[in-house]
């Protein structure tokens, strides 16, 4: 057997070390990550019916992820809801409960609040500054602004007011004409000025008037005096905007008033089927609600959440978009390969938006399958297409008309198409 001499021998061995040396590392691809989430809502005070289903709804979507991923063996990936805290309504107490999320369970990811004041002051104090995602059902359009802060972390799941108030103008007008003098009542927190100057704006701008705003207190034991400045000069019509809990306080001088017509009456978003809601609806009564329902699987969230959800807390369309959201956040974070926001938020915008195959949340493995063989996708939520822009903002198919009915009941008389 022929043999290799010594310094040959070593030669060789060198240049196989060197051409190993130059051979790149082949990086892991499987991505192992553990998502945590924090729920934040109202779930004691003025909307504590609204914020139990917000709650409700993001709770099922983030176990529903977690039974998924559990029956796909996907073991080193997982979701957990670190915990549900309460705000109260209260944006001091919104700050010291995502504090509490961020700073001792870890959150990625804050779903809520519901409350635009309280979204204001926990995103500015807690998300954006420790790089948390926080998805949103606050409507103000402030909250877009704070994207410039560090653009990214805030997503408004949850079309703004600026449209909103547009819509109720527009509405308006075709009810009781474009030069009606219409009078404003709204709560003094940042989702009731603000919604109450967009539709000033839009309403004037078109040459009808405004005989007067009144901005109230909704925690004042009593708003009779609010209530005579509301029904005095005999407006056309009215519009407030308020919470069901405390517009029903408002409501009961309103009545005794004798000057007040629920039927010449529109509501704010937040005023849709206050009956639903543990308070009473008052026939004839109109509110405008950015279609939530519009998605192809809204009949299997629907279900689910009659399935699963606790016992005793009512189901509302609008948690279709906390329920979304939780889904936005994981599969963000899976074409990521990283639970760490400041390397998902900016998948966000590609993955609720064309192109890319479609998927619900009905077919959750599928999409995950396509995301991890790094196929692009778009997920269709309950609530609709999603399509997030670049600032944060979901785009609204359209605005649904609910008007109460002479039994107490709500429905949809109209539907309002937009363009996102």
């Amino acid at each position: 057997m022929k043999t290799i001499p010594p310094v040959l021998s070593r030669i060789a061995l060198a240049c196989a070390i060197i051409n190993i040396a130059a051979i790149p590392a082949v990086a892991d691809e499987s991505p192992k990550f553990v998502l945590k989430y924090g729920i934040v809502s109202g779930l004691t005070g003025d909307s504590s019916a609204a914020g139990q289903a917000w709650n409700e709804a993001a709770r099922l979507a983030i176990n529903y992820t977690a039974d998924t991923l559990k029956r796909m063996n996907l073991n080193d990936i997982s979701v957990v809801l670190a915990d549900s805290q309460d705000s109260q309504g209260s944006p001091q107490t919104g700050v010291e409960v995502a504090q509490k999320l961020v700073k001792v369970d870890g959150v990625n990811v804050i779903i809520g609040d519901t409350f635009s004041s309280v979204t204001s002051a926990i995103a500015s104090s807690v998300a954006i500054p420790n790089k948390v995602a926080i998805f949103t059902g606050g409507t103000s359009p402030a909250l877009t602004k704070l994207n410039t802060i560090q653009p990214g972390y805030l997503w408004q799941a949850i079309t703004a007011d600026d449209v909103q108030g547009k819509v109720l103008a527009q509405i308006a007008g075709e009810s009781f004409g474009p030069t009606a003098k219409i009078t404003i009542a709204a709560r003094n927190d940042a989702y009731g000025t603000n919604l109450s100057a967009v539709f000033k704006d839009a309403w004037t701008a078109k040459g009808g008037t405004i005989l007067k705003t009144v901005i109230y207190n909704p925690q004042q034991p009593l708003l009779d005096s609010e209530a005579r400045e509301i029904v005095a000069g005999n407006p056309d019509g009215w519009l407030v905007i308020d919470f069901c809990q405390t517009f029903a306080k408002l409501a009961l001088p309103l009545i005794r008033s004798g000057q007040w017509d629920a039927s010449k009456t529109f509501g704010s978003d937040t005023l849709n089927d206050c009956q639903s809601k543990g308070t009473r609806n008052y026939p004839g009564m109109r509110a405008v609600q950015a279609n939530a329902s519009s998605g192809a699987s809204f009949p299997a969230f629907k279900a689910l959440y009659a399935e699963k959800a606790r016992p005793g807390v009512a189901f509302a369309s609008f948690t279709a978009e906390a329920f979304d959201s939780v889904f936005v956040a994981f599969l963000a974070a899976l074409q990521a390969r990283s639970a760490d926001p400041s390397k998902f938020v900016a998948e966000v915008e590609k993955i609720t938006n064309d192109p890319g195959d479609n998927y619900t949340f009905e077919h959750l493995d599928d999409a995950i399958k396509a995301v991890l063989a790094g196929r692009k996708i778009h997920f269709n939520g309950a609530t609709g297409p999603i399509a997030y822009t670049p600032i944060g903002r979901a785009g609204a198919s359209a605005y649904d008309v609910w008007q109460v009915q002479a039994d107490g009941s709500s429905k949809v008389i109209a539907t309002v198409p937009l363009k996102p």
